[in-house]
């Protein structure tokens, strides 16, 4: 193998990163300009040198921060729809968070307009940014010509979409890797910028990726939940071995302890806060068909203890008269039409936050599955039980970064990314987070119409 030093384009990434560096400026600099000249001013002691240095500060600490969690810098990875949704709502906390603080050092509420105004201007400005930003990307990096290998066809299934990504991927074959030698792949693979992995067996695979990074490629591998597993493990040094070291989860007593005082705390501020729209929910689904307001289901959390889960009622009444537990699909006809206004909305979710303040449920962990319907998934993927190591919860990876039809399998993988790496920290991005998706209607799409269940038929392998 010809080894290659391929370094990525300085130029490229010093423009792109002066790019970041001018909204940066413009956004944080227009508030900190207001500060100076009519907010400090006004306060009953005005800052001086050392104090409006760190407003200054605290103000682009906000603003990159957000921006980070929700992603508003990641381009030429996100859509610009996205970059664009990122960054208005990363400019929104940093405008609320602002206000509350001058208004916190003005002794009493300042007026909420030119706060308003701002938002309104930035959000413009940050949709042209975004827009801007990403054309230049894609006009400097072209599409990365690429092979696709996938192991069986579940697995090529879940990289469909990669064809639909055709400003950053051109994809010029897709194979089995049991229908190709890895001396014809390699031959194949030096004609391209990169290759997509998923679903090959462990020993193909290094293979490959090792030829990748030798020929100067890039390898796109989609991990093995044994991968994911082994990642979330400690490493240590054993007889002068690096070692990883992987047992079930052993969250610490303090953080269990702070995590359950911030759900009782937070699920009691947000019962109150949403009164309102409960109580509008409660009276639309009863006016509809005069049939229960509340929906229970039993649900597993932590160890398989089982609880009642309750929801507001979306479906028609006795939608599984039939005794089969079914996943909402696509079009559902048991749906009413104030259910699929509910679920878009999430409000059908506002109850759980009376299981989340008994102690059923935390605000972030896997989502609770049914008994019949985590059986079934354990029969095809018996690493399944795995998500149980920890308490269910209201939102978590899977429902931050997945969909409501994403694959069980990709769910699993990320629900156990989550039990890898609790943390407060974490706990608290997966909730910020949560406030993006609650606005991405694709987020709620139903599963295909021909996956009544949990088991999913398969393809044929033509397809």
């Amino acid at each position: 193998m010809n080894n290659k030093n391929v370094t990525p384009n300085k130029q490229e990434k010093i423009v792109l990163y002066f790019m970041k560096l001018l909204i940066t400026a413009f956004f944080s600099g227009i508030i900190y300009y207001s500060w100076l000249v009519y907010y400090n001013p006004n306060l009953p002691t005005p800052f001086f040198r050392l104090g409006n240095y760190l407003m200054g500060v605290l103000i682009v600490a906000v603003y990159i921060s957000f921006v980070k969690v929700y992603g508003g810098f990641l381009v030429g990875t996100s859509p610009v729809w996205d970059l664009i949704f990122s960054q208005i709502i990363a400019v929104g906390f940093l405008q609320g968070i602002c206000y509350v603080v001058f208004s916190l050092l003005s002794y009493k509420l300042l007026p909420v307009w030119p706060f308003v105004g701002m938002f309104v201007i930035f959000s413009v400005i940050a949709a042209g940014w975004c827009y801007l930003t990403d054309h230049f990307y894609f006009k400097i990096h072209k599409p990365k010509r690429t092979i696709v290998v996938f192991g069986n066809v579940d697995s090529y299934r879940s990289l469909k979409g990669i064809k639909s990504m055709d400003k950053r991927f051109t994809v010029l074959e897709t194979v089995n890797c049991e229908q190709i030698p890895l001396n014809d792949l390699f031959r194949n693979i030096k004609k391209v910028d990169a290759v997509f992995l998923c679903g090959v067996p462990s020993d193909y695979r290094n293979e490959v990726v090792k030829f990748c990074i030798a020929n100067g490629k890039v390898a796109y591998v989609k991990p093995k939940i044994s991968d994911t597993i082994i990642r979330g493990g400690r490493t240590i040094q054993l007889l002068n071995v690096p070692v990883y070291r992987c047992r079930r989860s052993d969250a610490g007593l303090i953080y269990l302890v702070v995590k359950r005082f911030f759900d009782i705390v937070l699920s009691l501020i947000a019962i109150i806060i949403s009164l309102p729209f409960t109580v509008a929910t409660a009276i639309a689904v009863k006016a509809y068909d005069g049939g229960p307001v509340f929906y229970k289901q039993v649900r597993l959390t932590t160890n398989g203890k089982t609880f009642e889960l309750i929801k507001f009622r979306s479906m028609i009444q006795n939608a599984e008269k039939d005794g089969v537990a079914r996943l909402a699909s696509e079009g559902d006809s048991r749906i009413t039409p104030v259910g699929k206004f509910i679920r878009a909305t999430r409000l059908d979710e506002l109850p759980q936050l009376f299981n989340i303040l008994k102690g059923d449920m935390s605000f972030v962990g896997p989502r609770p599955e049914r008994p019949e319907i985590a059986a079934q998934y354990e029969k095809d993927i018996p690493e399944f039980a795995l998500r149980l190591q920890v308490k269910a919860g209201l939102t978590g990876y899977a429902q931050v970064y997945g969909k409501y039809n994403t694959p069980p399998y990709d769910k699993v993988q990320m629900d156990l990314m989550y039990v890898a790496n609790q943390s407060l920290l974490e706990d608290f991005k997966l909730m910020l987070m949560t406030f993006k998706v609650m606005f991405v209607p694709t987020s709620t799409e139903g599963v295909d119409a021909s996956q009544t269940t949990a088991k999913i038929e398969k393809e044929e392998a033509g397809e």
